[in-house]
């Protein structure tokens, strides 16, 4: 086995979007984040991606990994689906992340990509959007904030069915729900594995994916992202060069924030 201080832990992009594609890991995790909750059966999704095809492939990323245009492409979170709900599952170990802005969009793609099946809106599922920070987002010295919509003036519920929660994994010990405590202790701590199954599983897991052939892939994925970066910024400022010759000013504001209509753009100058 491996030494402990070369392992990259539970916390790190990759080792996360590798573990949670274990259904069992994925699942147990939501049943201590969301208790008493049916889940019904956690829906068995495939990956494609190269990088990842000799990973337990049981559960679906956030999106894809594809190394385009747009940078909103690359996901590492897990992405549940059931009969039941959705959940979308991140580690976030960065205070300066939006993360009120993140939730609303990750909610808003979960949804679309239901919808574009051509399924109606009676039909949607209840959706979370889950995030286990490593630091206090909301500064309030609580474990666990819930959230969903709600009319503050009447003190009513709005029954749309989408919830975000942020994790504090820095809480005091002393606030944390007991089916947290393990789970908080090893992320903030991988020495701590303790007694609990659960996290000897998880901690397996991790394990699994700290060897040289998984770390060979981490350094691939690193390289791809920063070429595709850089190409990314290339294609932008040859774009923009064509649109100033052309004296297409409004399309310079658009392409900068609209991922579609920049690949249109792009196609249609073969950049």
């Amino acid at each position: 086995m491996p030494e402990r201080k070369d392992f990259s832990p539970f916390t790190d992009d990759f080792i996360f979007a590798l573990v949670m594609r274990d259904v069992n890991i994925c699942k147990g995790l939501l049943e201590r984040i969301i208790p008493e909750t049916e889940f019904g059966e956690i829906r068995l999704i495939s990956c494609e991606h190269p990088l990842f095809s000799n990973a337990p492939l049981t559960v679906e990323q956030q999106k894809s990994l594809k190394f385009d245009f747009d940078a909103k492409g690359v996901r590492f979170d897990a992405y549940a689906k059931s009969d039941k709900l959705w959940a979308e599952v991140e580690m976030q170990t960065y205070t300066e992340e939006h993360i009120g802005k993140r939730s609303r969009y990750y909610h808003a793609n979960m949804d679309v990509d239901f919808l574009e099946s051509g399924k109606p809106y009676s039909e949607l599922k209840r959706a979370y959007v889950i995030f286990i920070c490593t630091f206090d987002y909301m500064d309030a010295g609580e474990a666990v904030y819930f959230f969903q919509n709600y009319d503050t003036k009447n003190e009513l519920y709005f029954d749309d069915e989408t919830y975000t929660i942020v994790l504090n994994t820095r809480c005091d010990p002393e606030k944390v729900p007991d089916r947290l405590k393990p789970l908080f202790a090893y992320i903030n701590d991988a020495e701590k594995v303790g007694d609990d199954p659960f996290i000897q599983d998880l901690d397996a897991q991790v394990q699994k994916f700290n060897t040289p052939e998984w770390r060979a892939r981490q350094m691939t994925l690193e390289h791809l992202l920063e070429i595709r970066e850089k190409r990314g910024k290339e294609q932008l400022s040859a774009l923009i060069q064509k649109l100033l010759q052309e004296d297409r000013l409004e399309d310079i504001n658009k392409v900068t924030s609209d991922a579609e209509y920049r690949e249109q753009l792009l196609k249609e100058y073969d950049l």
